[in-house]
């Protein structure tokens, strides 16, 4: 069975459910780390755990990535470090504004983030608030979806005027959110997005050193499946891969023979948005697509392509 390299991080825990889920299903799995993240403005987002949703009118806060869930428990972790030198009452504070966190809902592209906020959740067990976090929108896929969610969530809520969402954001992220939460959408009920950079990426220093490691391991398997995760590690990853792989163009391909040193791959994609990326703009074919962020969708849409 074909070898599958995963252009992502592996997960902290084991298993990694990906690898485990690919496992399952009698392939190989690899996966290979392509972008570094850093998180930004992290002042300004203790700030806001240490106000609370209160301070700024939020009814509720928007994740799409496990970097800003990541960030946001930093946020809680660096802030609760803080007062551990202070006084009785702005640990109250703190406490308080925790418990108020958790009772405002976090709306989130997939299980894989929602998972992610657990850390945030022991961080308030921690800090003496018991609280279980209202989370919604773990059944979405993508942006897109998770935007329509939150539209038809808090449209068919009670109440009327604005509705403020704290938008939690990388470097790259695309309009797709704020624009499907506009007014033109809202149907009269307005929707302010705040949004707050907390995470930039950038390219691995160790990717292409580890790529060639990979390959020269594995260099008598000709049996590739390359999964691409977004369109920002695509572009960085594939002039990369184009010195040890063979890819179909999404166009009819010139007769020309492949060179021998190449190994040949199939793409699969997370989400149609990385898989339009990769056909419009990296011109190749993807064979495969998860309509879900998540390891059963990937390697059903793999071994569905396989048959």
């Amino acid at each position: 069975m074909p070898n599958v390299l995963l252009l992502r991080t592996p997960s902290e825990t084991s298993p990694d459910p990906y690898e485990s889920s690919l496992r399952k299903a009698s392939y190989t799995p690899y996966s290979l780390p392509v972008l570094e993240t850093s998180i930004t403005n992290l002042s300004d987002l203790q700030a806001l755990m240490y106000t609370g949703p209160q301070s700024r009118g939020y009814a509720g806060v928007i994740i799409t990535s496990k970097r800003s869930c990541e960030a946001w428990s930093a946020a809680a972790k660096n802030q609760l470090a803080l007062l551990s030198f202070d006084g009785d009452n702005s640990r109250a504070v703190l406490k308080s504004s925790l418990a108020a966190w958790a009772k405002v809902p976090f709306y989130v592209v997939g299980k894989g983030t929602a998972n992610a906020l657990e850390e945030f959740r022991v961080l308030c067990s921690d800090s003496g608030s018991d609280v279980n976090l209202d989370i919604r929108g773990q059944d979405t896929g993508t942006g897109e979806q998770l935007a329509r969610f939150v539209l038809e969530d808090i449209l068919g809520g009670s109440g009327s005027g604005t509705s403020t969402l704290l938008y939690l954001t990388g470097d790259k992220n695309r309009d797709t959110v704020p624009k499907i939460l506009s007014p033109e959408e809202g149907q009269g009920r307005k929707i302010e997005l705040e949004a707050l950079q907390v995470y930039e990426t950038h390219g691995s220093t160790n990717f292409e050193s580890n790529l060639k490691s990979l390959v020269a391991e594995n260099y008598k398997d000709n049996n590739w499946w390359i999964v691409f995760f977004a369109p920002s590690s695509a572009d960085f990853a594939y002039p990369k891969l184009l010195k040890h792989f063979i890819f179909t163009p999404n166009e009819t391909p010139l007769e020309l023979d492949d060179p021998p040193h190449l190994l040949t791959a199939k793409v699969a994609a997370i989400g149609y948005v990385t898989s339009a990326h990769l056909e419009e703009e990296l011109k190749i074919r993807v064979d495969a697509i998860a309509t879900k962020p998540s390891a059963e969708a990937l390697s059903t849409a793999i071994s569905t392509t396989m048959r």
